[in-house]
């Protein structure tokens, strides 16, 4: 499964986020670092356009690091991979950024995450 935009599974008062201008394009649902922050883009736009980065919510599916075909267990800490741009199980990885809240296979290209990006250090 590709994901296309972001895709809470909490309402906005399980969120938090700031906004952004753009140094380049993106796209809604990349995940990125911004200073010691990993948010996911709330939306998507071009060089100078100002937009929204969501840095914590209770449940989003992210994408994850399905090259390592590693397995996550529910519960388990996921980390924000800098060169692939998704969540990985690895703690090698850059930064904490949240909890697994369903286990997720080893070929899973998804992750549904308690996302807190703001602890990524």
């Amino acid at each position: 499964m590709t994901i296309s935009g972001i895709q809470l599974r909490c309402g906005p008062e399980g969120t938090a986020g700031m906004t952004v201008t753009l140094g380049g394009t993106v796209v809604a649902g990349a995940l990125s670092k911004i200073g010691d922050t990993v948010g996911v883009y709330f939306e998507g736009g071009d060089s100078g356009d100002v937009v929204s980065f969501v840095y914590r919510a209770k449940k989003v599916l992210l994408p994850k690091d399905a090259g390592s075909a590693e397995a996550i267990a529910q519960g388990a800490k996921v980390y924000y991979n800098n060169v692939t741009g998704k969540v990985t199980g690895n703690a090698g990885a850059l930064g904490v950024c949240g909890r697994c809240i369903e286990a997720a296979v080893a070929l899973a290209t998804t992750v549904l995450v308690d996302f807190n990006g703001a602890a990524a250090a």
